[in-house]
């Protein structure tokens, strides 16, 4: 019965990392760490710019939707980081609807849109093209800055870079 046993209490089999073969895996994922920092800041950035414009196609179809629903002239207004949709019933009295704040110091061109009763941009064969940029940056093919086109139909879409055509 010992010599069966003898066998399994013998050597253990090593089990776990030793110490160099931890800080090998430690120095190759601190490489691989420092040769892509520089892309994180373009990522974010590139995902900050992409929220945004989701923000103002989403304000641009509320607008169109609030005159169609109110049967009245809406208007899509951009200054800086603030979005607002406003209702223009009473052009002497008009009443901010819905305020936004573009996220991540992203900021919109100045633009004034009025949507009529049927959602068309008015006065009748008009058009808007609202570019968003960041700030110190200038867009690129490695910063996709979006734009909002709509057109004299209507049509509302998100560019994902304004640089580019939109189509």
């Amino acid at each position: 019965m010992r010599q069966l046993n003898a066998g399994r209490c013998g050597r253990r089999a090593a089990r776990g990392l030793t110490l160099i073969e931890m800080m090998v895996a430690v120095a190759i994922g601190a490489l691989l760490l420092g040769f892509a920092a520089p892309f994180f800041g373009d990522y974010i950035r590139n995902s900050r710019l992409r929220e945004a414009g989701n923000l103002l196609l989403t304000e641009a179809l509320a607008a169109q939707s609030e005159a169609i629903k109110r049967n009245t002239t809406v208007r899509l207004e951009t200054a800086g980081a603030t979005v607002q949709v406003i209702d223009r019933t009473d052009p002497n009295a008009p009443v901010v609807l819905r305020e936004r704040t573009l996220p991540g110091e992203v900021n919109a061109a100045a633009a004034t849109l009025d949507f009529g009763s049927e959602g068309r941009p008015t006065p009748f064969g008009s058009s808007a093209a609202i570019d968003l940029g960041l700030p110190g940056f200038t867009c690129s093919s490695d910063l996709r800055c979006p734009g909002l086109r709509i057109d004299a139909g209507g049509a509302t879409r998100l560019c994902g870079n304004h640089q580019h055509s939109c189509v």
